[in-house]
């Protein structure tokens, strides 16, 4: 799926040219933002261009020799695009596999568990401290008891940074999933 502007570039046409085909009937219709096909734009060109030589005999053979030189050279484009896209899959499946991903509900409940961990130490803390250092001075252990709280509190405040993740990546299967 394409945007008008990539559709333009691809077939090495100005957009203004798309926009002109968008009022031929049968040019595929877009999908919303970033909605246009490739291959249903091959297909349409090679139709009309075959509507175009059957109904048209005087037409030069110059611009058809000229009109099927772009038709195959977007196909071969379609063809590299597709193989680049199915390589990143396959790298993506394969990264996923070495463990090198990994769902977002997974890593957020390994934050959860490492923030309880942290927590039950810390309130541990104090008392051993009293018990090694009975007569630890009050206001070492105020500024323990302060040190002890904010420490918990950013610990009960980290999450993952989900910004720069696709809608995919956070779901909890990595099947499926497209890399970003």
């Amino acid at each position: 799926m394409a945007t008008q502007r990539e559709v333009a570039d691809y077939f090495g046409v100005d957009e203004r040219t798309i926009r002109n085909w968008q009022k031929i009937p049968g040019f595929p219709v877009s999908k919303g933002r970033g909605g246009y096909c490739y291959q249903s734009i091959s297909r349409w060109l090679v139709a009309c261009n075959t509507t175009l030589k059957s109904g048209v005999s005087e037409r030069s053979s110059e611009h058809d020799d000229a009109t099927e030189k772009e038709l195959e050279m977007a196909e071969k484009r379609l063809k590299i695009r597709k193989s680049e896209v199915d390589i990143a899959h396959k790298e993506f499946d394969l990264q996923v596999k070495e463990k090198k991903f990994a769902p977002i509900e997974l890593i957020t409940r390994t934050l959860e568990l490492v923030s309880v961990s942290m927590a039950s130490n810390l309130e541990a803390l104090l008392p051993k401290l009293k018990k090694a250092w009975p007569d630890i001075p009050p206001d070492a252990v105020e500024t323990i008891q302060k040190v002890v709280a904010t420490s918990r509190n950013e610990v009960a405040n980290i999450e993952p940074d989900l910004t720069s993740y696709e809608a995919s990546d956070l779901v909890g299967s990595s099947e499926g999933a497209e890399p970003s």
